[in-house]
């Protein structure tokens, strides 16, 4: 029976209500076209939105509040690392300042001119004046050892000059200080500085010293202590030898040459702490550098023509500088040393120092540029911590993004009713989405200007916190790059973050949207996809193809570019970049597992619940599993993210720690130019008697191309197929290795003397020329065993001015091959040179000069163990007393005690960084968290009502959700902490490989217990207050009619 058609029938029923009914695809194109046709008519509603998102704020408080607190920390956070990271050299320059002085540039005689003992600033002033604003910044110094006493300690004389006599009126040499005085001499560093010209350069970070006149001295506290407790207004007497820092001056005063020495009373005004950025000695005696020469003159010897001497008190001081200091503009310094990467700031700083030096001759001068000293030391740290902070943010914004996300397809899937209904009265999707973008930017802008202000105010702080501590003057506001980037990432977070979102509004269907009868929970996908040839895209694979293709691309041009032209923070980003790859797939790769480690997680900490309770959290993990995925990615990404940080941030500070004490050896390092072993012995005897805390006493020589005609020292196989060049030929005391810490001490082979007797004493033994070397060395000889002979070859020069060398050869053994060594440098990769240690009268026997005594050689580090930490700094105090008593000066006394201090403010600071970020991670974890558990109860909504029908009591319908949670927590953390420590791992292997350190790996207990209890709390916290509402309803018909 054919069908008729009813003529009164409407052709198209949903155009009359203007809905969207059938189940229709719309393309991307056809959409974006409908969406720029529609603007006209959805901009005028704009102010409609803007009620409804207030409207929407009001009703669900704690989902704005949640989505403003996440885009307020994202800005907030940028403003303050973005600003750290700028401002992150000018700490590391403060730093170099404290230890190596506030000079860029200090030049002192060499080259040709090396036996000449002074500069002559006039030709600096006039090359370079005042008004130069780049090379302007400059003041001489003179600088020469002498002693002072205290002058209350004298009797029976009338003026210092008196001193020259003795009581019989007979010419004392030096000076008859023991026949007057019962004080004793206290040798100490004189500087005379011009205080004007270096408080313009900004010569000295924490200097306060005054302007000083004629006659008048600053000492220092260890200097006033030991000259008889010398105190403000006390007058002491200086002893000084001015032949070699004043030697131009008396070659035009021949007349003078025959006693240089000067006695000459001065009144204290001041008494200073050292200051390390002032005075590379903490043991110094200031003077005014204008007023030094007539100053002076006044002690010289009183048998003097004194027409000579007055022509010598009228003489220009300028002529006389043994030491000329400059430093760079202030706003050129900020910019010459406002970068992490040391390559950039040594190019700077050199075409400064060329620009200096080229018009002085470089022939004529040595340069020394300390502060860029000090960085090349702190080079891969400093690195590192830029590298960290931008990796914190990267991923931070990434939480963000996934965070913003989570809440806005939450705000949409608790509203999918509503918006069925806005479409119903002629809502179009368009229009919805630009609803779903004015919700997102209600509470987006809001949050980035309260994060902007709160920035900058904590900023502010943060710039006091820094001045009190290391006295850093940062700037009152905050970088503009800061302020962008934070701009940037605020503003651009929620439109990343609200991209799926829209996509999940575009896709839902009207008649599903309307459908309130059942809950939104769905057990079972599934989906059909047409074979064959397709005309859609893939967008997944696409992108996917498209960022490995462009990654591949990154990194197959820059690695080359940064290993050609040596740019270490091109290559740390790609190292970290790699590293950042592996942990995201990694994770990834884990959520294979993610239904597996949830299975085993149950039946591990609920097997004791009850069979209903137990099956109904099952089903609520399987049918929760798509936005539990989620969340379990969240979880994992940042647990992990947080272990592998805090292992390499442990693993830098180690190694800087390591690399520190391994270069000291022991707690106790004293360094000298040139110390013989008749003081030495004198020195041990006093060691033993004074410091029963010191155990272990050892000592190590110069090398021997540093006191010896020695050009250069090589080691060769036998017929000299491979060679290395040694840079550094020392010996050592029978006791070195010994002695020192063991822990550097990696021995890879020995031979049977060094089983019995030592590693060090091996070499004192009846064999010949008996060498320890390392592993690199032996395996660059290609040697395969301790028997296999081996060449040294000591090139010694014959004739200084032809240049002519004499090669004298020596057969040598080894006794024993080191992978590393404490206090000198062993390493077991390839290196160009290399370090030899032996004994004593063999390393006379190499220095090629006959009947040489080994009184000749002299020690260049003493090293004292002091197994008790609390005597450290004791001991450190009573060997820089014992130095100044002997008045052995030119020395530098290093303890463990200083380097632990330093080491724990870093440890200190950076460790309190790191766990705030740990606490704000997790937090926008337990927010997501949060979210997802709202989001799965108010799905369940049907489900709960039903479990109320049925029986189940409120205590147990709340255990079904916190088990839920608790478990996706507990996968996702495991996921985490494995995937964490993985990548710690490697990137301990990989900084092995950079710093030739081989440091234990350490796993962070502390930071593990935290993410753990707090992801617990967390997990305790996100699921109880959705369902307490929910059971909280008038009647159980309440909860069922629930919709959303």
């Amino acid at each position: 029976m054919a069908q008729t058609k009813d003529l009164g029938a409407v052709s198209d029923p949903n155009s009359i209500l203007n809905v969207e009914l059938e189940v229709k695809s719309e393309s991307w194109m056809a959409f974006m076209r409908r969406l720029c046709a529609e603007r006209k008519r959805i901009c005028p509603m704009t102010a409609v939105f803007m009620k409804n998102a207030l409207m929407n704020a009001k009703a669900h408080k704690v989902s704005y509040f949640i989505s403003f607190f996440s885009v307020f920390l994202v800005v907030f956070l940028c403003v303050i690392l973005m600003s750290t990271i700028f401002n992150l050299p000018i700490v590391f320059l403060r730093l170099g300042e404290v230890h190596n002085a506030k000079n860029d540039l200090a030049i002192t005689t060499g080259g040709e001119l090396h036996s000449a003992s002074s500069l002559n600033y006039s030709i600096v002033e006039q090359i370079f004046p005042l008004t130069d604003p780049l090379r302007g910044y400059h003041s001489p110094r003179i600088r020469f050892g002498g002693y002072i006493l205290k002058y209350s300690t004298c009797s029976g004389i009338k003026k210092p000059q008196d001193l020259w006599y003795d009581k019989k009126n007979e010419l004392c040499f030096p000076g008859c200080l023991g026949e007057y005085c019962d004080g004793t001499e206290t040798p100490a560093l004189v500087f005379a500085i011009n205080e004007e010209r270096e408080t313009r350069m900004g010569f000295g970070t924490s200097w306060k010293g005054r302007k000083l006149k004629k006659g008048e001295v600053i000492l220092s506290i260890g200097v006033a202590a030991a000259a008889n407790n010398t105190k403000v207004g006390d007058k002491v007497v200086l002893f000084a030898s001015l032949g070699p820092p004043l030697h131009e001056l008396f070659r035009s005063n021949p007349s003078l040459i025959r006693n240089t020495r000067t006695i000459v009373s001065l009144k204290v005004v001041d008494i200073v702490a050292p200051d390390r950025s002032k005075f590379d000695s903490d043991d110094f005696i200031v003077l005014d550098y204008d007023t030094f020469v007539s100053m002076v003159s006044e002690g010289f010897f009183p048998k003097h023509n004194q027409e000579d001497v007055k022509k010598f008190e009228e003489s220009n001081p300028k002529s006389c500088a043994t030491s000329i200091h400059f430093n760079l503009g202030p706003k050129e310094r900020t910019n010459t040393y406002k970068n992490t990467d040391y390559a950039t700031v040594r190019l700077r700083l050199s075409s400064w120092v060329s620009s200096i030096a080229e018009p002085l001759g470089f022939n004529q001068i040595t340069v020394n540029t300390p502060i860029l000293d000090f960085l090349y030391t702190v080079r891969f740290f400093s690195l590192f911590v830029e590298l960290i902070v931008s990796i914190i943010l990267l991923s931070l914004a990434f939480l963000s993004i996934m965070l913003i996300y989570s809440l806005l397809n939450l705000s949409i899937e608790s509203q999918v009713y509503e918006l069925g209904v806005r479409r119903m009265i002629g809502f179009s999707r368009g229009t919805l989405v630009f609803m779903l973008f004015t919700n997102a930017y209600a509470f987006t802008i809001p949050a980035w200007i309260l994060g902007l202000i709160a920035g900058q105010v904590v900023f502010l702080g943060l710039r006091s916190v820094l001045r009190d501590i290391i006295g850093v003057n940062l700037p009152y506001i905050v970088p503009g790059q800061a302020f962008g980037w934070a701009t940037l990432l605020g503003l651009l977070l929620p439109l990343f973050g609200a991209l799926l979102p829209v996509i999940n509004l575009l896709r839902q269907n009207l008649s599903e949207a309307l459908n309130a009868s059942r809950g939104r929970n769905v057990g079972v996908i599934y989906k059909i996809e047409r074979g064959g040839y397709s005309r859609s895209i893939n967008y997944m694979m696409f992108g996917i193809g498209t960022a490995f293709a462009a990654f591949g691309f990154l990194l197959h041009y820059f690695f080359p570019i940064g290993l050609m032209h040596m740019r270490l923070g091109l290559l740390f980003y790609i190292f970290f970049g790699i590293l950042i790859g592996m942990l995201a797939g990694m994770v990834l790769l884990s959520l294979n597992f993610e239904r597996t480690l949830q299975t085993v997680s149950s039946y591990i900490f609920f097997f004791w619940e009850s069979a209903a309770v137990f099956r109904a959290f099952q089903n609520c993990l399987v049918a929760h599993r798509k936005r539990n995925r989620k969340t379990t990615l969240m979880y994992a990404f940042s647990l992990g993210f947080i272990i592998f940080i805090t292992i390499a941030f442990q693993v830098q500070l180690r190694s800087f720690q390591h690399g520190i004490r391994r270069s000291m050896g022991a707690e106790v390092v004293v360094d000298f130019e040139g110390l013989d072993l008749f003081t030495f012995s004198r020195m041990s005897h006093f060691i033993k008697a004074a410091l029963p805390q010191v155990s272990a006493v050892t000592y190590l020589s110069d090398t021997i191309t540093a006191g010896f005609n020695i050009q250069n020292v090589s080691l060769y196989s036998p017929g000299r197929y491979q060679g290395v060049f040694i840079n550094s030929l020392v010996a050592i005391s029978p006791n070195y290795l010994d002695a020192l810490n063991k822990d550097f001490l990696l021995v890879k082979k020995y031979n049977q003397q060094s089983r019995k007797y030592s590693i060090s004493g091996a070499v004192y033994t009846a064999k010949r020329n008996q060498i320890i070397v390392s592993s690199s060395v032996f395996s660059t000889l290609q040697s395969r065993s301790l028997e296999d002979p081996e060449m040294l070859v000591t090139a010694i020069m014959t004739d200084a001015k032809k240049r002519s060398v004499e090669n004298v050869r020596h057969a040598v053994k080894p006794s024993a091959v080191l992978d590393a060594a404490p206090q000198v440098s062993m390493t077991k990769f390839r290196e160009m040179d290399g370090v030899v240690l032996t004994s004593y009268p063999s390393l006379t026997r190499f220095s090629g000069v006959e009947y040489l005594s080994v009184r000749s050689i002299k020690i260049s580090t003493v090293s004292l163990r002091v197994p008790d930490s609390r005597y450290v700094n004791y001991v450190s105090r009573v060997m820089e007393k014992y130095l100044r008593r002997r008045r052995i000066t030119k020395t530098s006394v290093r303890d463990d005690g200083r380097t632990a201090q330093y080491l724990g403010i870093a440890d200190r600071t950076l460790g309190f960084f790191f766990i705030f970020v740990q606490v704000v991670t997790l937090a926008i974890c337990f927010f997501s968290l949060l979210s997802s558990m709202t989001a799965n109860i108010s799905e369940s909504t049907k489900e709960i009502g039903i479990y109320r029908c049925i029986g189940m009591t409120r205590f147990q319908i709340h255990r079904i959700f916190i088990w839920e949670s608790f478990v996706v927590v507990i996968a996702s953390g495991i996921v985490g902490i494995i995937v964490g420590l993985t990548i710690g791992y490697s990137m301990q292997l990989q900084n092995y490989l950079f710093t030739q350190l081989e440091i234990p790996f350490a796993l962070p207990y502390t930071q593990l217990l935290i993410v753990l209890f707090m992801a617990i709390g967390a997990a305790l916290l996100a699921s109880y207050p959705p369902v307490a509402f929910l059971l909280h309803l008038p009647s159980i018909t309440h909860i069922l009619r629930r919709t959303t």
